[in-house]
C-alpha cells in the first residue's frame, strides 16, 4: 500500500503527540470510562442532552456561572469575565456599534492592524492572547486555543489528563 510522506506539520505534531502520551500508563485494575459532563451518573442520553438546549435562554449562562463566579477570585474579575462572555467589554467593535468611535478607528490597539474584538483582544491577538502561550508553559501543558471564550473558559477550567483538584486553579487562572 502506498502511503504519502508527512508534511514537517503532520511530523510535528505526530512528536508532540508522543510526548504527550509517552508517560500515559495504563493499568489492569483501573476501569476505564466515558463520563458524561452534563449527567455524569447516568452517561449521555438523547432526553438528557435535547433537556439541556432548551431547558434556558441563554448559551452562554448554561455551565459557565459555576466557573465565573468564584469566591478564590476578585469579584471585579468575575464582573469582567461574566462582560467577556455577554460582549459587553468597551472594545473597539462594541464601541462603533454604539456610535462612540469611527469606524475608520476600529483596529486593535497591539497595532496588529485587525479588527479590536473582546475576542481578539483576550485570545487571538499576538499581543494580548499570546500571553495564553507563556501561561500554558508556565503550567507545563499544550493547549490548543478555542475560537470561543466559552469554550476557552470550559476547556482551560477542565484540563482532561490534569488531577481534578488542580480544575480550580486553572479556573481561577
Amino acid at each position: 500500500m502506498w502511503r504519502r510522506r508527512l508534511l514537517a506539520w503532520e511530523e510535528e505534531t505526530v512528536a508532540e503527540c508522543a510526548a504527550l502520551l509517552s508517560d500515559f500508563v495504563l493499568q489492569d485494575t483501573v476501569l476505564d470510562r466515558w463520563r458524561w459532563a452534563l449527567d455524569p451518573i447516568n452517561g449521555y442520553s438523547v432526553k438528557g442532552t435535547y433537556q439541556y438546549f432548551t431547558s434556558s435562554d441563554s448559551l452562554v449562562e448554561r455551565g459557565t456561572s459555576h466557573m465565573v463566579w468564584l469566591k478564590h477570585v476578585p469579584l471585579k474579575v468575575s464582573v469582567f469575565v461574566w462582560r467577556l462572555l455577554r460582549n459587553r467589554l468597551p472594545a473597539k467593535d462594541n464601541l462603533v456599534r454604539r456610535r462612540v468611535l469611527q469606524q475608520e478607528n476600529n483596529g486593535c490597539v497591539g497595532g496588529c492592524r485587525t479588527l479590536e474584538t473582546s475576542v481578539h483582544l483576550i485570545l487571538r491577538c499576538d499581543i494580548f492572547g499570546g500571553l495564553w502561550h507563556l501561561i500554558y508553559k508556565w503550567i507545563g501543558i499544550s493547549f490548543i486555543s478555542p475560537d470561543l471564550v466559552t469554550n476557552h473558559l470550559h476547556h482551560f477550567g477542565n484540563l482532561a489528563g490534569l488531577p481534578r483538584y488542580t480544575h480550580i486553579y486553572l479556573q481561577v487562572i
